[in-house]
């Protein structure tokens, strides 16, 4: 069964402004994979989790405020 896995990347807990706890790593060239607890589940088939892509910002790039208030980058 392993043999049949593709790894994708490693993730790291961090903390965000808020407190809350989100997983990220870089997932391909020039994209990091954002994974965040589900803050708006209502229904127990809602999902717990929720991923998002970002572009991996360059080092030599300053950072950028983001107008979504909710997502953490």
């Amino acid at each position: 069964m392993a043999s049949d896995l593709l790894k994708l990347g490693g993730l790291w807990k961090n903390t965000d402004k808020k407190g809350n706890d989100y997983f990220s790593g870089d997932f391909t060239f020039g994209t990091k994979i954002l994974i965040y607890k589900n803050s708006y589940k209502e229904k127990e088939n809602d999902p717990d989790f929720v991923a998002y892509l970002s572009p991996k910002q360059k080092r030599d790039e300053p950072k950028t405020q983001s107008d979504n208030s909710d997502i953490p980058f």
